[in-house]
């Protein structure tokens, strides 16, 4: 508990300076098999919901800012590499704003402890972009202080629940559809990341 505290309080200390745009990062599987939760059926019906046999997925890494920006990249395993990969569009993609004196601010990407965000094969790249991008890690076991943890849940209960998907092609395209809304930054966004 005294650990999420001290965190929560150095996430505010760093954002009360004006230096940063903070940014919540984390990485989500949404899988081609059916998901089922609650619905409401006519008393008495036996609603059927076609399910694949196969076990693919789309493995995304996401990042949602304060500001209302959502930046996703797709790729099929999660490593060191992959992302490297991200975190070098997101460097590229995130809207970063100026502060009062004319300056550029940091992106404080907030994230979890995944071994392969501390992995050694990182810490060149990430020396080199420390001007415009600091990784503040999260205390273990600490979900509900990750903002887009909301996202991911907002999506299956938007897109994946409830659902048969043809193929994983169709599941990518419902995905990136849904997203898409989130591609500017906005309110619905922002209102997700308010209460952290």
């Amino acid at each position: 508990m005294r650990k999420r505290r001290c965190f929560q309080k150095k996430l505010q200390e760093k954002i009360a300076t004006g230096d940063y745009e903070v940014y919540y990062e984390d990485e989500c599987h949404f899988k081609l098999t059916l998901r089922i939760i609650r619905a409401w059926f006519l008393a008495g019906s036996h609603p059927e919901i076609k399910s694949p046999v196969e076990r693919f997925k789309v493995s995304i890494f996401g990042a949602m800012g304060k500001n209302g920006q959502l930046i996703t990249l797709q790729n099929e395993k999660f490593n060191a590499e992959t992302f490297r990969l991200f975190l070098e569009k997101l460097v590229k993609e995130a809207s970063v704003g100026n502060k009062e004196n004319g300056k550029q601010k940091k992106i404080l990407l907030v994230l979890d402890n995944a071994k392969y965000h501390h992995a050694k094969i990182l810490q060149p790249w990430i020396e080199c972009v420390s001007n415009i991008l600091e990784l503040f890690f999260l205390p273990p076991y600490s979900p509900d202080l990750n903002a887009i943890e909301m996202l991911w849940k907002k999506t299956r209960r938007n897109v994946t629940h409830n659902r048969f998907f043809k193929s994983l092609e169709v599941l990518r395209y419902d995905l990136s559809l849904y997203w898409s809304i989130f591609n500017v930054p906005n309110n619905e966004l922002t209102n997700l990341t308010a209460g952290i």
